[in-house]
């Protein structure tokens, strides 16, 4: 759906708020304990990271589904596995807010090297 995809001037000022705000959430996620809280940070991180690219690229977009498709299909930030992995989380995290599900410690431990390693790519890049 393309109607929650807005055109913006690019805010490079928000965009770098919300990078470092990530950041700041990803240095202190440790300090979480609960499988499902870690899952929904890690989620939360990674959307800000990618609101910030579509915020310096001009655009504002309302769906996290459509965010995580502009950014894979509008940039060459992550590959298809990336993605995939992304959109995993979003779902995951969806049925821990929106239905109460908890989540596993190994959903987490099984997954945490790949998370770490998108969301310190998505950290190195440059919003300019």
């Amino acid at each position: 759906k393309m109607d929650d995809i807005i055109r913006i001037s690019k805010d490079f000022r928000r965009a770098n708020g919300l990078k470092e705000m990530a950041k700041e959430r990803f240095n202190s996620i440790s300090e979480l304990k609960q499988p499902y809280r870690i899952v929904e940070e890690y989620y939360e991180i990674i959307k800000e990271l990618l609101t910030a690219v579509s915020y310096s690229m001009g655009f504002k977009i309302l769906s996290h589904k459509n965010l995580i498709e502009f950014i894979s299909k509008e940039t060459k930030l992550l590959d298809r596995i990336e993605i995939s992995l992304i959109d995993e989380l979003r779902i995951m995290r969806n049925s821990i807010v929106y239905y109460g599900e908890k989540t596993s410690r190994e959903f987490i431990e099984s997954r945490k090297e790949k998370i770490h390693s998108i969301i310190n790519k998505l950290l190195r890049e440059k919003l300019e």
